[in-house]
């Protein structure tokens, strides 16, 4: 099984119209298991544009990431057909397998809870909850704006429940921890995929350069602050300053880290506590700079974890 992830802009066009409409027709045409586009919050790409979706700010090109799991010859073909479409962003493709093939009870790893945003096929509320108790390093649920489920395209509308609108629930740690909170939540997921990933302070230089290139994710709190501005704005200025080849800031709506109990979004909050993702894909080289940068930045509850990434192709 393979999952390709697409950064691009929501500006992006495909003839006369979005690119993100483009992408995700396309995820349901090639038979995809799952897919979701997700809104992100700051980033930039290869040729160092910063995009965000902050109020008053000269941007109007939030980021944008498309992510899709399933067959690796379905999810190949539709990465060609997105190579021939756009003509901005990056691809990145990686193999995953499903919760019954993973066997090391301590091994690491990202596990990638699929299903719909809310109502009673909802998975993500008590896979949080269960995640928690049984002591995942870190969680937060994703919502999508469009995507495939059960062979079913669903976008976010502005005047409906949307409850079929993919979502996504993201964890790190120690597979026996989570294989026992995904035990509780057994046939609420349409869709669980896992990957391997270093959580340890230091890359595993010789497994992670042998692929083509590296991801770099940092899990914190969108208030995370060391001065005045939140961790995650200063790490992405960071990277671009230093010349990383890219980085995307994902904002959660509900989450934990650490030992923080699961929390969220707040309706009329000054300051909202969700959990905030920033995940940097460069070569493997670059990629251990980067890495240390992230955890330059980690508090108390921070997560940073690192994965070998098969293939990327940088679309201009």
């Amino acid at each position: 099984m393979s999952q390709l992830r697409f950064y691009f802009g929501e500006r992006d066009r495909c003839g006369d119209g979005p690119l993100d409409a483009a992408v995700m027709a396309a995820c349901a045409r090639h038979g995809v298991s799952a897919a979701a586009l997700l809104r992100a919050v700051e980033g930039f790409g290869a040729k160092q544009r910063m995009r965000t979706d902050r109020m008053l700010t000269l941007s109007e090109d939030p980021p944008l990431v498309a992510v899709a799991v399933g067959e690796s010859g379905r999810v190949e073909a539709l990465a060609e057909e997105i190579h021939g479409i756009a003509d901005d962003g990056l691809l990145a493709l990686n193999q995953v397998t499903t919760a019954d093939r993973v066997r090391g009870s301590g091994d690491q790893v990202r596990v990638t809870i699929w299903g719909p945003r809310t109502g009673s096929r909802s998975p993500h509320m008590s896979a949080v909850d269960a995640l928690h108790r049984h002591g995942a390093e870190a969680a937060m649920v994703l919502l999508g704006v469009d995507g495939v489920l059960d062979g079913e395209r669903h976008r976010a509308r502005f005047v409906a429940s949307n409850h079929d609108v993919p979502a996504l629930t993201v964890a790190v740690g120690e597979w026996g921890r989570i294989e026992a909170a995904l035990a509780e939540v057994d046939g609420a997921a349409p869709l669980v995929t896992v990957e391997a990933v270093e959580l340890s302070s230091r890359i595993e230089g010789e497994r992670l350069h042998s692929a083509a290139a590296t991801r770099v994710t940092y899990l914190t709190s969108e208030i995370e602050a060391r001065g005045p501005h939140p961790c995650y704005l200063e790490l992405i200025h960071r990277l671009r300053e230093e010349g990383a080849a890219g980085a995307t800031a994902l904002r959660g709506v509900w989450g934990f880290r650490g030992t923080t109990p699961p929390h969220g979004d707040r309706v009329l909050g000054l300051r909202r506590d969700v959990p905030i993702l920033v995940e940097a894909i460069d070569a493997p080289e670059p990629a251990t700079r980067w890495r240390e940068l992230a955890l330059s930045f980690v508090g108390a509850d921070d997560v940073v974890h690192s994965q070998p990434i098969e293939k990327t192709l940088t679309l201009e």
